[in-house]
Formats: structure tokens, C-alpha cells, sequence
């Protein structure tokens, strides 16, 4: 890929607007230079190495030299250090070492993938259906690992079958902890940017082609009694797509090679796609227009124009005069799968003085006092219908630099929201005392997430424990009580409706 400049602007720093009256739109601009460098490619050879496969792996063999050779000079003409890697798969009958055979780790030495290669043998299967998920979900691994892929490398899987793939691969089958699957290996292969150039090689009623329908033909050893039997036609289509590849059907023998050397040049010397990808921590608060660009051959110097919106944010202010909370996090420019220069981006939360109505987003039921007429100490706190009364409305009253006091609003005393014995264990209540002080009492209104269409959503985090605000078992009923928990709610995704979730509601 291209060394793009880095984009511009190099920072954006913004405030969290709890009004959500709208969204904050900046200009990112992407520079790619004339030179169109692509500094390292890594491709590796994956081939399915049954029976049915004779024809198509004697003509790769016979032609293996002039095949390197050629992505050798396609390589040097954008500049790039390219690397290779062998590998071959069968059916899972097969003893665990033939299931998936890692042959060469990627290597500069195209004489040493020339022998990875060259030792590509052929054997039957007890079904059509093959185990290339299983090599695809080894094969997507992390840089540094036994396939040996560089971090700052494009990733290319060359993938070379005649048969769909069993689906799922089950744990009973595999040995794995957990069950291979078409979208797992997909995920896995995004998350890994690798690029998969599928050449299909249909060879009759025992090869089929890579896009048919994998059920008839997943019945048999190891299958019957272990796995079940799923997966739709259109796996090699669903898969290049899914990655940023291609897919090229109906090859023989007699145009493998071509075809090898045609992908291959084209996926070294072509920028496939430019993106800009948020981090995890900034994901939620961003969205990205437009999602890439690309394909671009014959790379000539380039300016490319993404808008990235954030809602419920505004220009940067004036900070509170409470303790800064804020996300920050990167916007990464990912060209092929590899990063080449971030924004870095801040949202703070501004000064939130003022009244609000507190809603949890996953019940939509507000924070109140349990018993409004209860005016000793101790007063329970729940969830409930907004009703209109003073109990379900609370003041947020700063304390300079530390969080803020939430006091209810009820007429009949002052209560403010604290953590019951000053405990910090999970599952602790939530209380109100009319004594203010203390960082038991004070809280962090951390924001957690920007819906496209609504308001701000934060998490309450007490200061002093560092745990937050949760609606007890995820309930959705009136009455509900509220305690302090650990914050989960990040993982593995953000979710706008959540019980550690809320949003202000300025009154």
C-alpha cells in the first residue's frame, strides 16, 4: 500500500453534548502520493490437495518458477519487498497434520516456496465437502505468529479449490474450543486485513466448484453423528467479497496458471481499498463518511476527502470545573488491512450543572426515589415510570475537581445519591443521605456512546469505588432497584440499550 501523508487534521478535540441537538461534522483529508510505494506484500498459497485436484496442482507445479517469478516483477514495479507462504488442506478424515498442512512461513526465498510447491501431493476423501475453513481459520492469525505474517505487510491469501467447505466445523471434529463456521472465519480474516483471491476449479461431478451448495455434499466421515450438517451455496463469492478479494470461477488446467499470475499481479500492484477505521474506545461516538475508496491502479497522487459526524458533540469549551472525564481514542487511515497514520480524536464531557430526568436506555424507565415519602435517611432508589413528580428529577451540583453530587429534587429534604458503608464491592446499594460529602457521594458521568438519532448516552461511575450505576438483572420493570457494578457494558460491543447505560434529560 501507498505511505499516504498523515491526514489532516491531525487532532480533532470536541465536547459531548448532552442535549443532542445535533452532530459535529469534520474534514478528514488522505494524501496518496505519486509514488504509489507499496512497501511489503505478503502472499501465501493455499490449495486443496484431494484427489479431484490432480490436473490443477501437476499444472502449478510444472509452471511454479515462471509463476514466481512473474509476481516477483509485478512486485518490483511498485516497489514492494514481497514475501511467500505454502500451505494445503484436505478433508477432516485425515489425520490432524494433513487437515491443515503449513508448509512455508512466509519467506523472501521464492526458491523455498518454489519446494513448498513442488511437494504438493494428492489424496482421496470419504466426502466431496472439504476443510478449508479450518486452514482459513488458522491462517487468520495475528502478525508474528507460526504463518509468519508481518505487521506492516498487505495480506493476501491465493486459495485454490474445486469443493465448498464443511460448515460447521465442529469442536467434536476439530479439537478446537470452539466451532469453526463461514462467518467466524470471516470475522477472524477482517479483523486480520487479509485479502483472499478465491480461484474456483470445478472438475466434474467429484469438484464441483467452490459456490455450490455445500449440504449434499457434507454427509460421511467425520460428519454423521459429530457435526451438524449447514452452510449455503455461494461460500468463495461470500468470502473474497467479505475481505476485499476476488472470486473467478470455471478454471482448468490448461488456465490455472494464467489465472495464478493475473490475481496475483493485480492484487500486488492495485490499492484495493482505502478506509478510515475508528478505534474501539472512539468507535461509538463516530460515524465515517464515505466508508472507503478504491480500487486504484496505476496509484497517481490523490486527495481523498472523508467526513467523519459525531452526534451529540459540539466544538470543544470550556472544561468544567469538575475532575476531566473524557474519550479519547484514533481514527486510523487502513489502506489494504494496514495502518498508515491516525487523527487522533478527544471528547470531553463539558459542565453539566443543572436538572435533569435520568433514563436508563435499556428500560426506559427513569432513576427516582422507591418512596418519596420516606424522609429519613436511606431511601431506596429504583427505576420507574417518569410520573411527573419532584422525586424523579436530580440536581447535579459540581465539586471542583472531583465529580458531581446528584441531589434529588424532592421538596420534603435534601437527599444526594451515595453508595451504601462507602462499600466498593459489586452489587452494593444505592442510597440518599442528606449528608453531601464524600466520594461515596460524588459521581463521574462518563460518556459510553453516541446514538445516530437521540442524546448523549453516559455511565454514572462513583468516584470513589469505580464502579457504576446498574439497573439490578437487566430488568425492564417498574420498581427495579439500582446498585453499583462493575461496567461491562463495552464489551464486546457498545450497546445503546444497556442497564449500565443512561441518558440527561435537562429540565
Amino acid at each position: 500500500m501507498p505511505v499516504t501523508t498523515p491526514p489532516t487534521p491531525f487532532n480533532i478535540d470536541l465536547s459531548a453534548d448532552p442535549s443532542g441537538s445535533g452532530s459535529h461534522r469534520e474534514q478528514v483529508r488522505v494524501h496518496l502520493p505519486g509514488s504509489g510505494v507499496i512497501p511489503k506484500i505478503d502472499v501465501y498459497f493455499l490449495v486443496d490437495s484431494t484427489g479431484s485436484m490432480t490436473g490443477i496442482i501437476n499444472a502449478v507445479r510444472a509452471n511454479v518458477e515462471d509463476i514466481l517469478s512473474r509476481l516477483v516483477t509485478a512486485a518490483g514495479t511498485v516497489a514492494a519487498d514481497l514475501h511467500f507462504g505454502v500451505g494445503n488442506y484436505r478433508d477432516l478424515d485425515f489425520p490432524l497434520a494433513q487437515r491443515f498442512h503449513h508448509q512455508v512461513s512466509l519467506t523472501s526465498s521464492s526458491a523455498a516456496a518454489a519446494n513448498g510447491i513442488q511437494a504438493w501431493s494428492v489424496a482421496g476423501g470419504t466426502t466431496t465437502a472439504e476443510g478449508q475453513f479450518l486452514a482459513l481459520d488458522h491462517l487468520a492469525q495475528p502478525p508474528g505468529g507460526t504463518i509468519g505474517w508481518r505487521a506492516d505487510a498487505k495480506r493476501i491469501v491465493l486459495w485454490i479449490g474445486d469443493a465448498p467447505g464443511h460448515d460447521p466445523i465442529c469442536q467434536a471434529v476439530s479439537g478446537l474450543t470452539y466451532d469453526i463456521t463461514e462467518h467466524s472465519v470471516i470475522h477472524k480474516l477482517q479483523t486480520q486485513g487479509i485479502s483472499v483471491l478465491v480461484i474456483s476449479t470445478p472438475s466434474g461431478s467429484s469438484g464441483p466448484g467452490l459456490d455450490v451448495d455445500p449440504v449434499p455434499l457434507s454427509n460421511g466421515t467425520p460428519f454423521q453423528g459429530n457435526c451438524s450438517i449447514g452452510g449455503a451455496a455461494g461460500q468463495g463469492s461470500r468470502i473474497a467479497a467479505a475481505t476485499g478479494g476476488t472470486y473467478t470461477d470455471g478454471i482448468t488446467p490448461a488456465t490455472v496458471v494464467n489465472t495464478i499470475i493475473t490475481l496475483g499481479t493485480t492484487g500486488i500492484t492495485t490499492i484495493g481499498n482505502v478506509s478510515l477505521v475508528p478505534g474501539t474506545v472512539i468507535a461509538p461516538f463516530v460515524r465515517v463518511h464515505p466508508a472507503s475508496y478504491g480500487p486504484f491502479s496505476g496509484v497517481s497522487p490523490q486527495d481523498l476527502d472523508f467526513e467523519l459526524e459525531f452526534p451529540s458533540a459540539t466544538a470543544a469549551t470550556s472544561p468544567p470545573t469538575t475532575r476531566e472525564v473524557a474519550v479519547e481514542g484514533d481514527v486510523d487511515v487502513v489502506v489494504d488491512g494496514v495502518k498508515t497514520g491516525s487523527t487522533r480524536v478527544k471528547i470531553t464531557v463539558p459542565d453539566l450543572t443543572g436538572r435533569y430526568k435520568i433514563r436508563c436506555t435499556l428500560s426506559e424507565l427513569y432513576l427516582q426515589l422507591d418512596d418519596p415519602n420516606w424522609t429519613g435517611d436511606g431511601a431506596n432508589i429504583d427505576q420507574n415510570v417518569d410520573s411527573g413528580i419532584p422525586a424523579v428529577e436530580w440536581e447535579l451540583v459540581p465539586v471542583p475537581g472531583g465529580g458531581y453530587r446528584i441531589k434529588n429534587c424532592d421538596p420534603a429534604r435534601d437527599r444526594y445519591l451515595e453508595v451504601v458503608g462507602m462499600s466498593t464491592a459489586n452489587g452494593a446499594e444505592v442510597l440518599t443521605r442528606s449528608d453531601p460529602n464524600g466520594p461515596h457521594k460524588e459521581w463521574l458521568f462518563v460518556p459510553a456512546g453516541a446514538p445516530d438519532a437521540g442524546r448523549l448516552v453516559v455511565r454514572i461511575q462513583n468516584l470513589h469505588s469505580g464502579l457504576v450505576l446498574d439497573v439490578r438483572n437487566q430488568s425492564l420493570d417498574p420498581d427495579a432497584r439500582v446498585s453499583q457494578q462493575g461496567y461491562w457494558g463495552d464489551y464486546p460491543t457498545y450497546r445503546e440499550k444497556h442497564n449500565q447505560h443512561w441518558v440527561l434529560e435537562r429540565i
